[in-house]
């Protein structure tokens, strides 16, 4: 049996993927009231990203802290 495929219109990144925002009403205290429209690939953009954002921060509060007064120890031949 032989299936034939649709070709699809072929797209670009900006055309497929959807994310705006609108600002809605500034508050006094700087913050705003914001309408957010995004599309299936936009709300894929916006989880991913949302997911190494949040995973950097737990690699930086978790990651042990390296000492000020330490310097990296490295083996150089002299010339």
């Amino acid at each position: 049996m032989i299936t034939k495929l649709k070709q699809t219109k072929k797209t670009t990144v900006e055309e497929a993927q959807l994310i705006s925002v609108k600002i809605i009403k500034e508050n006094k205290d700087g913050s705003a009231d914001a309408q957010i429209k995004f599309n299936k690939q936009g709300l894929e953009t916006l989880v991913q990203w949302g997911m190494v954002s949040m995973l950097a921060a737990a690699v930086d509060a978790y990651a042990p802290k390296a000492e000020k007064s330490s310097k990296p120890t490295t083996k150089r031949a002299k010339k």
